[in-house]
């Protein structure tokens, strides 16, 4: 029996390569070194960041009795700050905000933004050109410069950061999703689909979606890693979440005041966790690049 299974399963994984351009992509993107090592460190860092109640051995306010500015050691992994805080504490549980942040923005403004772009190229005409407009005006201001008018507008704070992020990402999204739709909904399968009489839903989100995914996989990606560094900026210009309250921004924006005075270890830790989570996000990105290269898909 066991000399079948194998057959069976790799058969079947290859008829739903076969049928799925989204799955074809997943599979060439984790096969890829730089997919796998990218999906593995992004799967690590979330881990620790959702279970970091768990593995932090301090809260991540919490001070500790004795130990002011102490550098790295067995009892404190990453050290101290000047307030006697675990620094080690600390960048998990502002990794976890970090990630919060971004994934949020980078979802709900992605899902806004290909919605957008999907409904533009579908319908065309006046309807296009008014929301490509729309869209026009929100890329002509920098992320940055755009997150700190929303921020003066809402206020700060983590849910205000997402919301401005998100807000930022919605036009990448809606021209790429736009672009997609124009090139894939003149394609032989979406004419019969409209001949069998399926409504403009089903053939946007049934048969044009799938065959959009990878790019917009892409994207948002990229736009993860982007929102990293952005939410990592705002928090160090204080425009994110308020101390004690941590984030890799915060820790960093604390950390450096004292980087004259040698204590390396507040701002290198944190560093070092900022710069895995973007390297991660840019290998699968690149990864993704690669698996849906037209050259690549018949190899």
């Amino acid at each position: 029996m066991s000399e079948y299974a194998a057959p069976v399963q790799q058969s079947t994984l290859r008829r739903l390569r076969d049928e799925s351009l989204a799955v074809d992509t997943m599979y060439r993107t984790v096969a890829n070194w730089q997919g796998a090592i990218g999906l593995g460190i992004l799967l690590l860092l979330v881990v620790v960041a959702v279970f970091a109640d768990v593995i932090a051995p301090y809260g991540e306010a919490e001070q500790v009795r004795g130990s002011h500015l102490i550098g790295p050691s067995w009892q404190h992994w990453f050290g101290t700050d000047n307030l006697s805080r675990d620094v080690f504490s600390r960048v998990l549980f502002g990794l976890r905000i970090s990630l919060w942040v971004s994934g949020a923005a980078v979802l709900g403004g992605g899902a806004l933004g290909t919605l957008f772009g999907f409904f533009a190229g579908y319908a065309g005409g006046w309807t296009e050109t008014i929301l490509m407009r729309f869209v026009d005006t929100l890329l002509a201001f920098p992320i940055l410069l755009l997150g700190i008018a929303v921020l003066a507008i809402l206020g700060t704070g983590t849910q205000q950061v997402a919301l401005a992020l998100g807000i930022a990402q919605v036009p990448y999204f809606a021209r790429l999703a736009r672009a997609q739709m124009l090139a894939e909904k003149e394609r032989d399968y979406v004419l019969a689909a409209r001949a069998l009489g399926a409504p403009p839903a089903r053939i946007i989100f049934r048969h044009i979606a799938s065959n959009t995914l990878p790019p917009l996989l892409v994207q948002g990606a990229l736009a993860m890693a982007f929102a990293v560094i952005i939410e990592a900026t705002l928090s160090f210009l204080g425009l994110g979440a308020s101390p004690p309250t941590p984030t890799l921004g915060i820790v960093l924006s604390e950390g450096r005041r004292w980087l004259t005075s040698g204590v390396w270890w507040w701002v290198i830790f944190p560093t070092i966790g900022l710069a895995l989570l973007v390297l991660s996000l840019n290998f699968l990105a690149d990864a993704v690049v690669k698996a849906i290269d037209p050259h690549r898909r018949h190899q």
